[in-house]
């Protein structure tokens, strides 16, 4: 099978996870001897090849060339001339590669026009959908909603229930026994494209955004689990160090993952336990300026300098020492998909406090295998930190069934699923 990924970015230029998994699947076939193609942007500017892939880097982003996050300043006549520049290069690559499918990944700063040219090109488009981009394409004001009432706001989220709900014997009960559900949404956007869902969330926020496709599938993210032996792994029962709790924050640093929030639990932990001392490590980027400032001045008002240390980013495969050398591993999102260095944290046995939002729900079962608490609410996450910090069996059983609970979310199993439904 011959296969086109297309995505916004392609490493080495990276930004998140979204493309750093685009090319480890990609990767991932070529080993299984399929023909791999890539189609990206020429953004960041970096180079490198990779065995058995074509990688195309000639599209343009409609964003910023020193930051990527803030809002593009290009005139309308610009922005008309990189849209047909996109979609003639999008033709003209399918032309030459003849894919029998083209796999599409994150377009996000691409205007929609792309997507629509997708509809043409005779082939079958499959979208891997773990974000929202897609639903911010076709209905801004949807995803508008969404942010301002469920992310930043206390609105719960209820998926929509699907219009075959109700089968079998119950639907002869009358309507007023049945148990309620969400209201069923019409779709507003049947399209004609396949879809791949990385969280059973994901799609339930497609679905209540009124987006349809030919067919879906949710196929839960994955990570490569090392195969570590039992001596490896620390006893959670004791400290790193018998005097700190030693909390740790991986991940980007922006508004959405919550580092403000953790910055207060831990404002909240110095003043409600004073006899305990606790120190954070913020492991991540500052690619977004704004916030990482926003930040540094939340730090200073809450007098916490002294319990804080930054780290840059670290490659995945240190990541188990990074978690082992750590107590407490904190994940204070207000919107997540599905995160794969969650899953990274519960497969290296770190008890874990995370926000209970998004696909997380579906990776952390409460006291099982890890503590969740509400998102933005940083007494309650203080209370999650304090529930393990107070009770070394918790933490000992909690850090067992994560890793149990890791192995099903493993990188091989996801990519045999991606290539059943591609095939």
């Amino acid at each position: 099978m011959k296969i086109l990924f297309l995505s916004n970015l392609y490493p080495p230029n990276v930004v998140g996870g979204y493309e750093r998994l685009c090319a480890d699947v990609a990767g991932a076939f070529v080993q299984r001897e399929h023909e791999v193609a890539v189609l990206t942007s020429t953004y960041g500017g970096k180079v490198q090849d990779y065995a058995g892939q074509t990688v195309h880097r000639s599209l343009t982003l409609l964003a910023n060339a020193d930051d990527i996050y803030s809002p593009f300043s290009a005139d309308e006549a610009e922005r008309a001339r990189i849209n047909a520049a996109n979609v003639a290069i999008l033709h003209a690559t399918v032309a030459a590669e003849k894919p029998d499918v083209i796999f599409a990944w994150n377009l996000f700063f691409f205007d929609l026009s792309l997507l629509r040219a997708l509809e043409g090109v005779g082939c079958r488009v499959v979208l891997m959908l773990t974000d929202n981009w897609l639903i911010a394409a076709l209905d801004g004001d949807y995803i508008g909603r969404f942010f301002t009432e469920h992310v930043f706001g206390d609105k719960p989220f209820m998926p929509p229930a699907q219009p075959a709900a109700v089968t079998g014997w119950r639907r002869l009960l009358p309507s007023w026994i049945r148990a309620p559900a969400a209201p069923v949404v019409t779709p507003r956007f049947p399209l004609a494209e396949d879809a791949i869902f990385g969280a059973a969330f994901m799609r339930d926020l497609y679905a209540d955004a009124g987006i349809s496709f030919r067919s879906h599938k949710v196929i839960h993210n994955g990570v490569r689990i090392a195969d570590m032996p039992s001596s490896a792994f620390r006893d959670r029962r004791q400290f790193c160090d018998p005097g700190t709790v030693r909390l740790l924050f991986a991940g980007r640093l922006v508004d959405l993952k919550g580092v403000h929030t953790a910055l207060e639990a831990l404002a909240h932990l110095r003043r409600t336990e004073p006899d305990r001392q606790f120190h954070l490590t913020i492991v991540g980027d500052g690619q977004d300026r704004a916030y990482s400032e926003r930040l540094k001045s939340l730090i200073a008002d809450l007098d916490v300098a002294p319990a804080i240390t930054f780290q840059e980013p670290v490659r995945e495969d240190t990541l188990f020492r990074l978690f082992n050398e750590h107590d407490i591993y904190l994940f204070p999102s207000l919107y997540e998909p599905f995160s794969l260095t969650l899953i990274h944290a519960l497969a290296c046995g770190i008890p874990t406090v995370a926000s209970a939002v998004g696909g997380n729900v579906e990776i952390v079962t409460d006291r099982e295998s890890g503590i969740l608490f509400r998102k933005g609410d940083a007494q309650d996450m203080g209370a999650g930190i304090m529930a393990l910090v107070g009770d070394p069996e918790l933490r000992h059983r909690v850090s067992a069934r994560a890793r149990t609970f890791a192995r099903g979310f493993t990188f091989e199993r996801m990519v045999t699923e991606m290539e059943r439904y591609l095939i």
